[in-house]
């Protein structure tokens, strides 16, 4: 038999918008788990450092990247539920839950998709799951069953010959993203049969805003020999969160109620930010969020604002989910008959950091002596930055930034 082809397609993004009236709530909770469950979002950060590992090398040193980890996880989870055989093993591989059962995995991602958004009447948070298909293509009710009880995830049959199919889908995704990410779908091609799309949208006020009046153009320097003038952000005496590492800073900013907060990793002098991810895991991670400490600092960020787009095929191949994209995949539940593979995963992104909010944000090292850290925080040469839940540490955003200045 000839294989179709079976498309799963990864849509994230995170945003800051610049205009927020302030809600009248104040509401907060804190997100518990249990212990199997903080060891799945373990192992969402795990998949962060992974994924990063493998995008540095995919692309130019001097490129701005931003990933969504959890949304890929989420999806690929989605997915894994139509897998079987090689297929499921090397999907479970890759995003790090070999370990998990799978109705561990989906009760986990069924209480982050209704906990998250919740947590802080401040911060919003949305995740949006969907899966398209092709009209007259055979699904099999346990999957879309399954996917809609724990990820809650909207299912419709479309005809994929008519343009306006194309059009239905990027209108959900365009919708579910407030207008940021248009459209996931250029074309349908024949053999399409269907579409697993997540969406992800973010939008948080820092708990302490810059003054507007203060950002100035500064330098920020590219590398050891080149330098750019962009616009900085600077506070005086702010309260944050730092940490220092072998070979880098590290800086947690909050967001609205404290829930959230974007942590920078700023490496040191003479160290590139490449070489920090390199010596990243899950276990330096930990140590750095345990060692932060209160401070009030003079703090000085450039803005930044950037759309990111990736094909994640080869990424996800090199962290052992090759199988699901060759013709020995098996997806026969999904459908009975098989004949199915994953054709193309594309992840596209968007973030804004301004004087009054932003998103994404990740790190890395071990802490050492808070004595030595300098008494204002420069984040003037690449770093790398992440958004995270800070009770159960889950990774939402991460990102490097190499050039503030560019947009894509």
């Amino acid at each position: 038999m000839s294989k179709s082809n079976f498309l799963y397609s990864l849509l994230t993004i995170s945003i800051l918008l610049v205009a927020c009236k302030k809600d009248k709530t104040d509401k907060f909770e804190v997100l518990s788990l249990t212990e199997g469950e903080q060891r799945l979002a373990e192992a969402n950060n795990n998949l962060t450092f992974s994924t990063f590992k493998e995008l540095i090398n995919a692309e130019p040193s001097s490129k701005n990247l931003m990933a969504s980890p959890l949304s890929v996880s989420m999806a690929l989870a989605m997915t894994s539920n139509g897998s079987n055989g090689n297929t499921l093993e090397g999907i479970r591989n890759a995003i790090q839950f070999k370990d998990f059962s799978e109705q561990d995995v989906n009760a986990y991602y069924q209480k982050i998709i209704k906990s998250l958004p919740g947590l802080d009447s401040k911060v919003q948070f949305n995740v949006a799951n969907s899966i398209w298909y092709k009209n007259g293509f055979n699904v099999l009710p346990s999957f879309l069953s399954t996917n809609t009880t724990y990820f809650q995830a909207k299912s419709e049959a479309l005809d994929f010959g008519n343009p306006n199919a194309k059009n239905t889908i990027n209108s959900w995704v365009n919708e579910q993203t407030k207008g940021r990410i248009p459209t996931i779908v250029d074309q349908i091609s024949s053999d399409m049969v269907m579409y697993l799309i997540n969406a992800m949208y973010f939008k948080g006020n820092w708990k302490n805003q810059f003054d507007k009046s203060k950002t100035s153009k500064a330098d920020f320097h590219l590398n050891s020999t080149s330098k750019i003038q962009t616009d900085f952000m600077s506070a005086e005496k702010m309260s944050l969160h730092v940490g220092m590492g072998q070979d880098n800073l590290i800086y947690e900013l909050p967001y609205g109620n404290d829930i959230y907060s974007m942590v920078l990793v700023l490496p040191k002098q003479g160290v590139e930010v490449e070489n920090v991810i390199e010596n990243l895991n899950g276990v330096k991670w930990k140590s750095w969020m345990a060692s932060l400490q209160k401070a009030n600092m003079d703090i000085r960020l450039p803005k930044f604002k950037f759309s990111y787009e990736k094909k994640l095929n080869d990424v996800l191949t090199n962290m052992g989910m090759g199988n699901s994209f060759s013709d020995a995949a098996d997806f026969s539940r999904i459908n009975a008959n098989g004949g199915l593979k994953i054709s193309e995963l594309k992840h596209k992104t968007f973030i804004e950091v301004n004087e009054e909010g932003t998103e994404a944000a990740a790190v890395t090292s071990v802490g050492v002596a808070l004595t030595s850290l300098p008494q204002v925080a420069v984040i003037d040469r690449p770093f790398f930055f992440a958004i995270r839940e800070k009770h159960t540490g889950l990774i939402l955003f991460a990102g490097i930034v190499n050039n503030p200045t560019l947009s894509n």
